[in-house]
């Protein structure tokens, strides 16, 4: 019990961290596999208590937006670089 709360700690940590970014623009870099990475700007435009909301910036083509949650920065399926970090 004491590892969860471990955990529910560290993930206000990373909440609060992605809410003091909103509106900007931050890179994203997502797994793909054991050797394969994607590392592509993105703008932070909102945020949930339980999972934010990005919008891809892309060289060409339509814009999108994907989301994750907070765990997924916690178990580093992706990792945030924010600028000037």
């Amino acid at each position: 019990m004491d590892n969860q709360n471990q955990e529910i700690g560290k993930i206000v940590d990373i909440r609060e961290k992605v809410q003091a970014h909103l509106g900007e623009t931050i890179e994203i870099t997502s797994q793909f596999g054991r050797k394969r990475e994607n590392r592509h700007k993105v703008n932070l435009i909102e945020a949930y208590a339980t999972h934010f909301i990005i919008e891809n910036i892309p060289a060409r083509g339509p814009k999108t937006t994907e989301s994750y949650q907070y765990a997924d920065i916690l178990t580093q399926t992706i990792l945030i670089h924010y600028p000037n970090a």
